[in-house]
């Protein structure tokens, strides 16, 4: 497994395939970069794969090295051990995408948004994730996700979705319990665009890709990203539901926009 150090941080890597594009994939908060390998074979060329600090199989630095800009260096500096000209990030890997392309504009050739967020302005979700946070640090992995399961059990997480149950308790499982609390503690205050007109010097064609209903990775974050940047087009599911059933053709749309 290849290791790149971020700011003096080791950072685990996979890659998989070969050839041109290279395209940088980053995960979620509290997740992996098992989490997007399933997009690997659907990606054209080389795609690198790594866990952001805290995360997964990367190492885990001391408090106070998590901000957004520590998450941003981490793109970087991932990106430029492998080449990488194109960028899928989901989430945390979108917001550390933009809080980079505040300083280097033109960092990337094309770029890819999943679920872009801010959560920051929401009470709710930024409470789930405290408490979460608060698992991690005092419960083993087992009754945390157990926990984790019951309340979204409760809040009909898993309605109408065959296995979610169980691929949400395998992602818990997964998670770094001391790296990941206190990634959400440092990112939480600080949001991924605190000037979003700094976004006009990214001339790089995008792809914002959002769904209605989702109360971490809401619509209108998706639509304002997709509107600030000069060169993006927008794809917006009305729900979970219509977004699982359109997952091949979206993946091929991904696959054409990153070939390009």
């Amino acid at each position: 497994m290849p290791i790149v150090s971020s700011e003096g941080v080791r950072l685990a890597v996979d890659v998989h395939g070969r050839g041109e594009p290279v395209t940088l994939v980053g995960h979620g908060l509290t997740g992996n970069r098992t989490d997007l390998a399933v997009l690997a074979p659907f990606i054209p060329g080389t795609k690198v794969m790594f866990d952001f600090r805290g995360h997964g199989d990367s190492e885990r630095p001391r408090p106070g090295s998590y901000s957004m800009d520590a998450f941003a260096a981490d793109i970087d500096n991932v990106a430029a051990a492998f080449g990488a000209t194109r960028l899928v990030g989901v989430s945390l890997g979108g917001g550390a995408t933009l809080r980079l392309l505040h300083r280097k504009p033109d960092r990337f050739e094309r770029l890819v948004f999943v679920f872009p967020a801010r959560l920051e302005e929401s009470g709710s979700v930024r409470a789930k994730f405290l408490r979460l946070a608060d698992l991690l640090e005092t419960r083993p992995l087992p009754e945390v996700a157990d926990a984790v399961v019951a309340e979204e059990e409760a809040e009909g997480s898993f309605a109408e979705q065959p296995g979610a149950r169980d691929l949400r308790m395998l992602a818990v499982l997964a998670m770094n319990s001391d790296g990941i609390p206190h990634a959400i503690r440092e990112t939480l205050d600080d949001p991924p665009l605190r000037d979003p007109d700094g976004l006009a010097r990214v001339t790089a064609p995008a792809l914002v890709i959002g769904q209605e209903g989702d109360p971490i990775h809401r619509a209108e974050v998706a639509r304002e990203l997709a509107e600030t940047l000069p060169n993006a087009e927008l794809v917006l599911y009305p729900d979970r539901f219509a977004l699982i059933r359109e997952i091949p053709s979206l993946t091929r749309r991904i696959a054409e926009f990153l070939q390009g």
